[in-house]
C-alpha cells in the first residue's frame, strides 16, 4: 500500500507491504528495508529496522502523533488526510495545542510560566525517562495557557503538560 506521510515540514513518500503478523517490508526511493515490530505498551513499540534494534515511543497529540526515536520527537500525519481537511478547515484546526510527553517520564525543568509567548519548537519543558532527557517543543506559535505540573512529577502519554493558545494572527506549520 501507498503512503505519504508528513514528518514534521516534509511530505515522505514510501510502499509498505505487511509481510507477517509483526513485520512488513518498507520500500521508499528503490530502498527496501525489513521491519519487525513488537507492541510493548500502547506508546513504546520495539523495532528491528534491517537487523537494527530501535525503541520507538509514540504518543497521539489530535491528528497527529508525535514519535520519539533517541530523545528527538517528530510530528508525523498522513498527508493526504491533512491535503484534504485543509481544503475545508483552516489547517490550524487540526495541530495540536497541548504538549504532552511520549512516553512515561519525570518532569526535569519547566521553561515556560503561563502568559508567555511561546514559537512553534521553542522548548517548553523538558522531561526524563530512561536516563534520557527530551526538550518537549512548542507546537505552534501562541500564549501559555496554562503549565499542568510541577518539577518532579510523573507524567504519562497523552497527559497535558502545557496548553498553549495557539495565535490566531499566527500562520500555522
Amino acid at each position: 500500500m501507498d503512503y505519504r506521510l508528513k514528518i514534521d515540514e516534509e511530505v515522505i513518500a514510501f510502499h509498505a507491504e505487511k509481510k507477517d503478523d509483526h513485520s512488513i517490508a518498507l520500500s521508499r526511493d528503490g530502498r527496501i528495508a525489513d521491519v519487525e515490530y513488537t507492541l510493548v505498551l500502547e506508546y513504546h513499540q520495539h523495532l528491528v529496522i534491517d537487523g537494527c534494534p530501535l525503541n520507538v515511543f509514540i504518543a497521539r497529540d489530535g491528528n497527529t502523533k508525535m514519535v520519539v526515536i533517541r530523545g528527538v520527537p517528530y510530528y508525523i500525519s498522513d498527508a493526504d488526510a491533512l491535503d484534504s481537511r485543509s481544503r475545508g478547515k483552516k489547517r490550524d484546526q487540526v495541530m495540536p495545542q497541548e504538549v504532552t510527553p511520549p512516553m512515561p517520564a519525570v518532569v526535569v525543568r519547566i521553561l515556560v510560566s503561563p502568559g508567555d509567548s511561546v514559537k512553534q519548537g521553542d522548548g517548553v519543558i523538558v522531561v526524563s525517562s530512561m536516563k534520557m532527557e527530551t526538550t518537549l517543543p512548542a507546537p505552534a506559535d501562541g500564549k501559555v495557557r496554562a503549565v499542568n505540573v510541577a518539577e518532579g512529577d510523573k507524567v504519562m502519554p497523552g497527559q497535558i503538560l502545557i496548553d498553549i493558545e495557539r495565535d490566531a494572527a499566527a500562520p500555522s506549520g
